[in-house]
């Protein structure tokens, strides 16, 4: 038993790829975006569409126009992406801030251990060169 596959018209392709199109914007999925823009060439990898067929397909281009049902839920989507990412900003601007104080008390402490080294070395080295020796003129933390 051979099952034939009937062959597609470039017509019945074209409503098609529309079809699949507007059935996904109608579940309402985050619309892919890049640099601020629709990204077509996302939307019409995710449904197998060459990206070309926008412009020859007159149903496509009502979908991906400007002021079509895409731009429009892209930018519902960047409102409410914008109004919902404002608050949590702030706590996380705060945990910055402690966390990069933390870190400059560490640097500065690291800065001055290694500064007691390089003055240790640098006795060290006086001491091998003439035999005489360097007090140490300087506390480390640990010293106190």
């Amino acid at each position: 038993m051979s099952k034939t596959k009937k062959k597609l018209s470039a017509q019945e392709k074209g409503k098609l790829n529309a079809k699949k199109i507007f059935d996904w914007l109608a579940t309402n999925p985050d619309i892919p975006m890049y640099q601020g823009k629709v990204n077509k060439t996302a939307i019409c990898k995710l449904h197998d569409i060459p990206k070309s067929t926008i412009e020859t397909n007159s149903e496509l281009r009502e979908l991906f126009k400007i002021g079509g049902p895409i731009e429009v839920l892209a930018s519902k989507q960047k409102q409410a992406n914008t109004s919902n990412s404002q608050p949590a900003k702030e706590p996380v601007r705060v945990a910055s801030d402690e966390s990069t104080s933390m870190l400059e008390d560490k640097i500065h402490e690291l800065e001055k251990s290694l500064s007691a080294i390089r003055l240790d070395l640098a006795s060290e080295e006086f001491l091998l060169a003439t035999g005489r020796y360097i007090p140490r003129l300087y506390k480390l933390k640990e010293d106190e």
